[in-house]
């Protein structure tokens, strides 16, 4: 069953309904009667919200600020149709008193007028989001001990009413039976078992069916959970668990800083976060408040399905449409996702700008201070603000990531040039085919190991013609060329949790795999003070080792494996001891900081 705890907020919460409500009706109704009806209703269906998920989040938001813990969006169909027919946004929050629910659907219809404790201010976010996608609409609601109540609202028929001269108003609440693609729902929120919770039901999805894109149930879905995953990656899961038509939304971090979020380690490179200030700031009206700063940046390979070739080359991973879609400063309102501003006073997000990212996130407190509007779809910042953002480091922290990412481009051009230049033996392949003639063993490979060899060749060969999209036989000619000019090969490559090398046999040649996710790589083969004759000599090592466990057979081949699993695990252990990271991270800092600054020399010669 979900039931929803009544914490003393929820109460105040209720209460403050109560008063609302009560001083609402003593007041001389006025129904509509300020605006032209047909003009206003046009008008507030072009609020201006940027797509339909992100009037969507403005229903989130007051589920959230409802202090529900779940909220499910859900699609109801006509028939066998793949294109949803209506939309409800589903919470077990508090729920709201059935004369509530009647100020609720109006424009300004709010007992949060000014609150700054969550995300509602206004009471603009129920009807304007509502009519931007639909024009007709109804909301359900129960309060603990209560029975669900309702109120439509019809555009249609409050144009209507304004044409024949009736008063214009909304419908009284009643009580309502909930649709039945609602009550079917028994996952993540069963409605019949609930003790309390509101539901928006979009009815008339006359707006979304015209929007390209936004027909179909699987892209809806698939843009939402972006949406949400974006806007509340600060909020998810820990306070509130959101689900799109029983998918759980994820975690989406621009960034990619935050280790449970969507492709934080997709590939094994990763996103160098920035040391970051807070402060605190006052409005002119006395109210105080603290600004968040995050930063990061990515190299040019971050995006790279395969970060090991050419920029030019090859395809781009599923990081690559966030980092495009939110390039720019990212302002966040207590953890919720506002605006993503691309241009501003100091310098406009080119579209080679998508490896750097910076999330100001600041408190409901400093809302004069960043100009939010009703919508929550931009903000303006205050000039003030700007000028303690820029006493803060943002504008120098902008310069300083465009440099790490320029630098780290141009190291990479020269890394995948170097890489050209492999087609040669490198000195330790050569060390080992020199060294053949005093090995004690020369043993022939059993018709296993052989069909083993060859299934490998097979494989390689296919990777690579998937890779470069060329003919397999074509490519399967040039390795076995390889291996005759190169019986030795070292290659190195990621395997997350793996051990730090592995042997492997393409037909006859044998291949040392070195694990570039191993601590022995990065603390060792690949540390600052690491030279080329060090790495040579630790091939040759490790070439000696893998030649011995492709020789193997039987019990000894068993031994070879398991040791080697046990030496990985015990190395790396021991490595973290003697290299802490930190120690570790300050080296390749002053490293990657002196690449840099010869790289800009260059680059400025």
């Amino acid at each position: 069953m979900d039931t929803v705890q009544i914490a003393p907020d929820m109460v105040t919460d209720l209460e403050r309904q109560r008063e609302y409500v009560e001083r609402q009706k003593s007041k001389k109704d006025a129904g509509m009667g300020l605006v032209f009806v047909d003009a206003f209703l046009k008008g507030m269906r072009d609020i201006g919200y940027k797509s339909p998920a992100t009037a969507l989040d403005e229903l989130v938001d007051n589920s959230i600020q409802a202090n529900a813990t779940r909220i499910a969006i859900i699609f109801g169909y006509d028939g066998g149709s793949k294109k949803p027919t209506q939309i409800a946004v589903v919470d077990n929050g508090h729920g709201m008193l059935p004369d509530m629910i009647y100020f609720a659907v109006k424009w300004g219809g709010t007992h949060r007028e000014n609150d700054r404790s969550g995300f509602g201010r206004y009471g603009y976010g129920l009807p304007s989001s509502a009519i931007s996608m639909a024009k007709r609409y109804s909301v359900y609601s129960k309060v603990e001990g209560g029975e669900w109540y309702s109120v439509t609202v019809d555009i249609d028929e409050l144009g209507a009413m304004a044409e024949r001269g009736e008063k214009v108003d909304i419908p009284r609440p009643q009580r309502a039976e909930l649709p039945d693609f609602v009550k079917r729902q028994k996952e993540p929120i069963g409605v019949a078992k609930t003790l309390s919770g509101t539901i928006v039901v979009l009815e008339e999805l006359d707006r979304l069916r015209a929007m390209q894109g936004w027909t179909l149930a699987d892209a809806i879905k698939s843009k939402l959970l972006q949406e949400f995953g974006v806007v509340y990656r600060h909020i998810i899961p820990h306070q509130v668990r959101i689900y799109v038509e029983g998918t759980e939304v994820q975690i989406v971090d621009p960034l990619f800083l935050m280790e449970s979020g969507r492709y934080y380690d997709e590939t094994p490179v990763r996103a160098h976060p920035m040391e970051c200030p807070s402060f605190e700031a006052k409005t002119q009206a006395g109210r105080t408040g603290r600004v968040r700063i995050r930063a990061s940046w990515m190299p040019p390979t971050f995006q790279r399905e395969n970060p090991n070739i050419s920029l030019q080359m090859g395809k781009e991973n599923n990081r690559h449409p966030i980092m495009k879609d939110y390039n720019g400063l990212l302002i966040c309102r207590a953890g919720r996702q506002v605006d993503c501003i691309r241009s501003f006073r100091w310098t406009t997000f080119q579209n080679h700008d998508v490896n750097m990212k910076i999330e100001i996130d600041f408190d409901p407190e400093l809302d004069e201070l960043f100009g939010i509007t009703t919508s929550k779809q931009q903000i303006v910042i205050d000039d003030a603000m700007w000028n303690r953002l820029d006493a803060a480091g943002v504008r120098k922290m902008i310069t300083e990531m465009r440099n790490r990412v320029d630098a780290a481009r141009l190291e990479h051009a020269a890394r995948v040039d170097s890489l050209r230049k492999e087609d040669e033996p490198r000195p330790s392949e050569e060390a080992m085919r020199s060294s053949e003639k005093f090995k004690q063993k020369h043993s022939k490979p059993s018709p296993k190991k052989m069909k083993e060899a060859q299934d490998n060749l097979e494989n390689a060969a296919r990777r690579e013609a998937e890779r470069s999209n060329r003919d397999v036989d074509q490519v399967r000619r040039e390795i076995e060329k390889q291996m005759r000019d190169r019986p030795y090969v070292v290659a190195l490559e990621p395997v997350p949790e793996g051990p730090f090398f592995r042997p492997e046999r393409l037909s006859l040649q044998r291949r040392l795999i070195v694990n570039t996710q191993h601590p022995f790589y990065t603390h060792l083969y690949d540390s600052p003070e690491s030279t080329q004759e060090v790495k040579d000599a630790l091939e040759v090592l490790l070439f000696v080792l893998a030649d011995a466990e492709l020789d193997a057979e039987g019990d000894y081949e068993v031994f070879c494996k398991s040791a080697r699993k046990n030496w990985s695990e015990r190395l790396a252990h021991a490595l973290e001891q003697l290299s802490p990271k930190q120690t570790l991270a300050n080296k390749r800092s002053a490293r990657r900081e002196s690449t840099e600054t010869e790289a800009l020399k260059a680059a400025g010669a």
